[in-house]
């Protein structure tokens, strides 16, 4: 239970960042003289952007909060009710800590940009400052999760920075997407079709970078984090990973031959707003296995902690059934605690 309501803290995170992200993408991709300017009010997408991005930042504040309690439980050992007093330590006398208050930098950042150019936010320097508070968000959870074990800026670090860059720009795009973007309205509407057929132009453009960098990166978290093909199946971490790693291949699978634009601008957005629909409900999967998997011992730690278990059993093989029981107890319990670093 302890790990579902962690791993439902991150999914909340990671999908709340994502969104933030996909939206400020939309911005910038519908950024045209008719959207910038007090006019931009009477856009159809700026709108939806603009209060999408209230919301997204809404649940990003929320999560930001709750991932610190939860931090802050594991670290100090305490209850929900007892852990107030430790709160102040946790911030200003820990790693985490620091990382978290870049983290609600960036996000007041973030708020204080949407809140000062909420009528202008379809502006160069706006998105780049939310741009800019996002990746900022996204170091500060690779710098406090397993990657962080070695170091910050270490190699692997940075690979799993930029690996979750690449993943909530791609995810996220589809995300807001498809809670922008309504097949009835872009149907009955050719000013939409056209905004929708440009969007789906410069989405299918920033693919092919990203997918780059998630492939590069992520074949190297995985081998890093796991070492051996058999840890996919044989522990916890392993199956999670492996459960994302299948839906992000028939994900891929979907962008070997796109839809073509063609002379029908709308046949093309609809088709295109279809697909999104579908794929934004892969990207969540993907999230949720993420979420779980991120709780749990990286794969080879856990098979060496098997490996060694195996060899004590094996050179004490008249352990008494008690003394083996309180074994994988006290093996269990770490585990947990190591879900939480």
């Amino acid at each position: 239970m302890n790990t579902f309501i962690h791993s439902l803290m991150t999914f909340i995170d990671l999908m709340a960042l994502s969104s933030v992200v996909g939206t400020v993408l939309c911005l910038h991709w519908t950024m045209c003289p008719v959207c910038v300017g007090e006019e931009s009010l009477a856009n159809p997408c700026f709108d939806r952007c603009r209060r999408l991005l209230l919301y997204c930042l809404a649940g990003l504040s929320s999560s930001s909060i709750g991932i610190l309690v939860q931090r802050s439980m594991e670290m100090a050992g305490l209850g929900i009710t007892e852990i107030t007093p430790v709160l102040p330590t946790v911030l200003f006398s820990s790693h985490y800590g620091s990382m978290w208050l870049l983290r609600a930098g960036s996000v007041m950042v973030a708020w204080g940009v949407w809140w000062l150019g909420r009528r202008r936010l379809a502006s160069g320097l706006v998105i780049a400052i939310l741009l800019s508070a996002c990746v900022a968000i996204a170091f500060s959870r690779s710098a406090s999760s397993h990657a962080a074990d070695y170091g910050d800026l270490s190699l692997q670090q940075l690979s799993d920075w930029f690996h979750l860059i690449a993943a909530v720009a791609w995810g996220g795009a589809l995300i807001s997407m498809a809670l922008m973007l309504s097949v009835s309205d872009v149907a009955n509407s050719a000013e939409q079709q056209h905004i929708v057929a440009g969007m789906a132009g410069k989405f299918y453009a920033l693919f092919g970078p990203l997918f780059a960098v998630l492939v590069a990166s992520g074949l190297y978290n995985s081998w890093v984090e796991v070492r051996s093909f058999s840890a996919l199946l044989s522990t916890t971490y392993g199956l999670f990973l492996s459960a994302k790693l299948l839906i992000f291949a028939y994900l891929t699978s979907r962008y070997i031959a796109p839809p073509q634009r063609g002379k029908d601008e709308a046949a093309y957005a609809l088709e295109f707003v279809r697909r999104t629909r579908v794929e934004a409900l892969l990207i969540l999967a993907i999230l949720l296995s993420v979420s779980l998997f991120t709780h749990e011992i990286p794969a080879r730690h856990a098979a060496h902690m098997m490996m060694q278990h195996e060899h004590k059993m094996d050179s004490n093989p008249e352990k008494s059934p008690d003394h083996d029981m309180s074994h994988k107890m006290e093996q269990s319990h770490g585990m947990k605690h190591g879900s939480g670093m």
